[in-house]
């Protein structure tokens, strides 16, 4: 059905990255909307609102770690900010994203 609504098949497995306001960093969590998604916790808290923050991850082994099977291709990377489920107020600048081989 998703597919059909956004003409191409939504992807097998889904990462996403996330700034949490009390969940402690490196924890997994399943998305409440779709199985295939995951979720982990790479900052938390406000002590380092308003600072330029650096990340790297081995996306590889995070995928590894959360759905416990090997990844297919990645065939795209997206960046959001969003507080739906808060209903806060955030503003982010972003830098370049760079995925290279380990």
């Amino acid at each position: 059905l998703a597919g059909a609504f956004a003409g191409e098949p939504l992807p097998y497995a889904m990462l996403i990255y996330v700034w949490s306001d009390g969940i402690p960093e490196e924890t997994a969590l399943p998305s409440p909307q779709l199985e295939r998604i995951r979720m982990i916790v790479v900052e938390s808290g406000g002590a380092r609102v308003g600072q330029w923050l650096d990340y790297r991850r081995n996306v590889l082994e995070d995928y590894r770690r959360v759905f416990g099977e090997e990844p297919g291709d990645i065939v795209a990377v997206g960046v959001m900010t969003d507080t739906d489920n808060t209903q806060r107020v955030a503003r982010a600048w972003y830098g370049d994203i760079t995925l290279r081989a380990p």
